[in-house]
């Protein structure tokens, strides 16, 4: 479908790792029904997408063949529970050598992740972006949120989703910049803008384990998981509308094998909701 007008609205992309991928299936499909975003705010991997959306004209292409071999393997364990895996990548020994020596596993491939962010966003700048685009991280320094809308993109973008315990934090200013997620999982408040008073919201989480704690690590796991979602919740209802992309079965974190199950289901989710869409969007 042509591109037509409606009315301007902002697209918050939420972070959520291999998940945040489904972004890119929510731009395509709203794309494709004429709908397009005069400004994006992305999160974590919701952040890399945006900023490659903003900067690269052949944005779409360019995450569907995204080099992912550099990322660091998913914990392995018996179960597909992600806290499972979290126990299991915190007890291995490597993990734990390269967070005690440095800064995690993943600082051996940064080179390769930099270089990877560099050809997605084409070396260019935030603000040479077709659209507002900007990038939210977490200052590890001072403890508080830090909205990246100006300079390097593909630094923005790593400081973005610099997982703690993965990947060193990037030093900008007198701060320490990690992943946005820590700070704020959907900055409603970034996206709304004198070019847009609509905001939609992307969300890529999914469903915390319910199975009862029962011991000391499971209670702090499944309070950290609470807080998580209860902060998320009441972010996302900040949103004029929020697509939930569904998917097919559990996806790590990590998993980035699954990125095309990821981006199949963030276009199905709009499809889903078109009619809603259109209510919502379509000028009169």
């Amino acid at each position: 479908m042509n591109s037509k007008a409606h009315i301007p609205f902002a697209l918050v992309l939420a972070g959520g790792g291999a998940r945040g991928l489904a972004h890119a299936g929510v731009l395509r499909a709203l794309a494709h029904y004429g709908f397009r975003p005069s400004a994006v705010v992305g999160v974590s991997m919701g952040a890399v997408v945006a900023v490659t959306y903003a900067l690269n004209p052949d944005w779409y292409r360019a995450l569907v063949n995204m080099d992912t071999s550099g990322f660091p393997d998913p914990a392995k364990a018996t179960t597909s529970d992600f806290r499972e895996r979290v126990r299991a990548l915190l007890a291995s020994e490597r993990m734990l050598q390269d967070m005690i020596l440095g800064w995690g596993v993943g600082a051996r491939s940064l080179e390769w992740g930099r270089a990877l962010l560099e050809h997605l966003t084409l070396g260019r700048r935030l603000e040479q972006g077709r659209i507002r685009v900007a990038a939210v991280a977490t200052d590890l320094n001072h403890g508080r949120r830090v909205v990246l809308q100006r300079g390097s993109a593909a630094e923005a973008a790593y400081a973005s989703s610099a997982l703690a315990g993965l990947l060193p934090p990037l030093p900008h200013d007198d701060g320490l910049l990690a992943d946005g997620c820590y700070a704020d999982l959907v900055p409603i408040d970034v996206a709304r803008g004198p070019d847009n008073d609509l905001v939609i919201a992307v969300d890529v989480q999914q469903q915390v384990d319910l199975r009862p704690p029962s011991n000391g690590i499971q209670a702090i796991l499944r309070a950290v998981d609470i807080c998580s979602d209860e902060h998320a919740r009441l972010r996302f209802t900040e949103a004029d509308f929020v697509i939930r992309p569904q998917f097919p079965f559990s996806i790590d974190t990590l998993e980035f094998s699954c990125k095309r199950f990821c981006i199949a289901a963030g276009n199905r989710a709009v499809r889903t909701s078109i009619e809603d869409l259109r209510q919502l969007l379509q000028k009169t």
